[in-house]
């Protein structure tokens, strides 16, 4: 794994997203804060959702953006990891280059602009309601997002190994993916889900156990217990090596059918 090459590659491709735009990286902010707008109107004023035990707009505009921010990073980490094998085909069959962590850049890239994303958006939290968001819990959060994206990206190789095969993956994959937003309470409360959604997400559903953790920093002050990082993380690390075994022993394979 050629480390400076990686360095250079995210802080080119976090360039490249922003390049020759007027607002440059502010679009990083713009995107998110039109769809929490939007999902704030749909569900507060129109629909009337608010947390249990508080009818407080700014606490509900706090659930939805420590959900939605990470979740848009994690969904285009997976879908753009998944296509990248076909993208850069010109690269993969003329240069021998690690397969396993080649892409993981757009990983990298992705959690730079989250972390601008959060940053901003927690400046923004203290500011306005006077909450205080102490060092601890922030490095507390980033490692939580790190762990998101070496799990986020894993599963995109997994799926682009397969998409070189069978071109029909990507589209597949997208609609996945949107079926997996909303089957998931980023944007909706969990006490309003039928009883089989809600054990649904303790059980099945890998990115609630992500999903929990921000929302115990964001709207209840409290750190991550170090034995639910670190059961994140290794089943993060699981789903990397399986990767990592996928791509090495169907590398010929690929190459082949690029």
């Amino acid at each position: 794994m050629n480390i400076p090459l990686i360095i250079n590659l995210t802080l080119q491709d976090f360039r490249d997203r922003y390049a020759g735009s007027i607002f440059g990286v502010v679009w990083a902010l713009i995107g998110p804060i039109v769809m929490i707008a939007v999902y704030l109107i749909v569900f507060t004023e129109i629909m009337g959702s608010r947390l249990a035990g508080s009818s407080n707009f700014s606490s509900f505009s706090i659930f939805l953006i420590s959900g939605l921010l990470p979740w848009l990073a994690f969904t285009s980490t997976v879908l753009r990891t998944s296509s990248s094998f076909l993208d850069k085909k010109s690269i993969i069959t003329k240069i021998r280059v690690n397969l396993s962590f080649f892409f993981c850049h757009i990983s990298l890239s992705e959690f730079l602009t989250l972390i601008l994303s959060i940053s901003i958006f927690t400046l923004i939290y203290i500011f306005f309601l006077h909450e205080q968001l102490s060092i601890s819990l922030f490095i507390n959060l980033l490692c939580l997002l790190l762990v998101q994206q070496i799990f986020a990206y894993s599963i995109g190789v997994i799926f682009g190994v397969v998409n070189v095969f069978y071109r029909d993956v990507r589209e597949f994959l997208s609609i996945f993916m949107n079926i997996w937003f909303w089957m998931t309470p980023i944007v909706w409360v969990p006490s309003i889900a039928p009883q089989w959604l809600q054990n649904f997400q303790g059980g099945l559903n890998p990115y609630f156990w992500f999903l929990e953790e921000y929302r115990e920093i964001f709207l209840y002050g409290n750190e991550s217990r170090f034995e639910k990082i670190l059961f994140l993380a290794l089943a993060s690390s699981l789903v990397f090596a399986t990767s990592v075994f996928f791509v090495k022993y169907l590398e010929k394979e690929i190459r082949d059918n690029l």
